[in-house]
């Protein structure tokens, strides 16, 4: 399928189109009806879930089949001409995403066809993701993502501390942008009434301290540990719930080596959607995340506009965009005994405290991450071009 409209539009370009994604995935549907864009994506088939029904125009390039040196460095003749069908003729493009050989057609097509290009890496070009693959990672960046970065009319960071790491890692300063991804925050935090019945529809105990994970269980995510150091740390009255899709780690996993602390002090799920995932926030006394690394972690924020408190983890970027909202607890290194202690504070706070800590953080998601603020914001970006 060709995008054509009657008025130029942007384009959204990104990788596998599926809700398994995960905050990328959310990253490119918030950006997509932000700026009325339609998506073309390079399907590889990584994506477990189909992508959901969308008010903008979705078009695939199918390349499940392609070679690494397609996957990875250049798309295959038969990809590229795809491509550009589908494409049609934007007035800019979104790249969502590194490490892909879609970089290389955006920079070619673009060059091409006379547009500006803007890059969001989604946290590809923080320091901890080269301790991974580094030297796959350093030639691909030589070869194809520094000519790709350096050409892009912007590169679009979610968060200041994400911005500043790959300043870092690239040992130059693009012209860049820093717009956070957008969350709903309700107009009032939820009322204790509201709280109990979905603690009753999530079939949880209406007595207790809760504690919310939510993210897929991926060893960069460090479920194991976070379960670890929670049930060394927590009080009778403390459950842990843990829910995300199977990454590296499963759900299954998890249940088997932590089976004696089920249920009384732990709840293993898998991914929660629509009201579920809402009512896991609203019910959640703390949510936490001990990440290695999140270039803004969509379900903190989440959280947040539910007036959650959280403990996040240094690697968590959003935290440098909170240091103004007393909110929660905010980690500086990466001793298990920073979190420990956190865990700790969080059972032994009075609810008036932690709800006092929820409505901060509300504040904040209202304040910085709000819909309208993230449109406009993008389409001052688009305007400069």
């Amino acid at each position: 399928m060709t995008i054509e409209t009657a008025v130029p539009r942007p384009l959204s370009v990104c990788l596998d189109f599926s809700p398994s994604h995960g905050g990328v995935y959310r990253a490119a549907v918030d950006l997509a009806q932000a700026v009325h864009s339609p998506i073309l994506s390079f399907s590889d088939g990584t994506g477990s879930l189909p992508p959901e029904s969308l008010p903008v125009p979705l078009s695939l390039v199918d390349v499940r089949k392609a070679s690494l040196w397609h996957r990875h460095i250049s798309l295959s003749s038969k990809a590229v001409a795809s491509a550009e069908q589908a494409a049609g003729r934007p007035k800019a493009i979104f790249c969502h995403s590194l490490f892909r050989s879609h970089n290389a057609w955006v920079r070619s097509f673009s060059k091409k066809r006379g547009i500006p290009y803007l890059a969001l890496p989604h946290g590809s070009l923080d320091p901890w993701v080269f301790s991974r693959r580094r030297v796959a990672r350093v030639a691909w960046m030589k070869a194809v993502g520094e000519p790709y970065l350096r050409n892009a009319s912007a590169i679009v960071y979610a968060t200041h501390a994400e911005q500043m790491k790959a300043e870092s890692v690239l040992g130059f300063k693009p012209r860049s942008a820093v717009i956070p991804w957008p969350v709903d925050a309700p107009f009032t935090a939820p009322s204790e009434a509201l709280r109990e019945d979905a603690r009753g529809r999530l079939g949880l105990p209406k007595d207790g301290r809760l504690l919310v994970y939510l993210g897929r269980y991926h060893s960069m995510k460090r479920p194991i540990e976070t379960v670890q150091l929670f049930l060394r740390a927590k009080r009778d009255d403390c459950i842990l719930i843990m829910a995300g899709f199977d990454g590296d780690l499963t759900a299954d996993q998890l249940r088997q080596q932590f089976s004696a602390a089920i249920p009384r002090s732990l709840r293993i799920m898998g991914p929660v959607f629509g009201e579920d995932r809402r009512d896991l926030l609203m019910v959640a006394d703390c949510f936490v995340s001990w990440s290695h690394r999140e270039n803004f972690c969509y379900a903190a924020a989440e959280a947040l506009a539910a007036a959650c408190p959280v403990i996040l983890s240094v690697g968590n970027d959003l935290s440098g965009e909170l240091r103004n909202y007393d909110c929660g607890w905010f980690l500086s290194d990466d001793d298990p005994n920073a979190l420990t202690n956190a865990f700790r504070q969080c059972s032994e706070a009075p609810y008036a405290r932690l709800r006092q800590m929820g409505e901060a953080g509300r504040n904040a998601a209202t304040d910085k991450l709000s819909r309208p603020q993230f449109a406009q914001s993008l389409q001052s970006l688009l305007t400069t071009l």
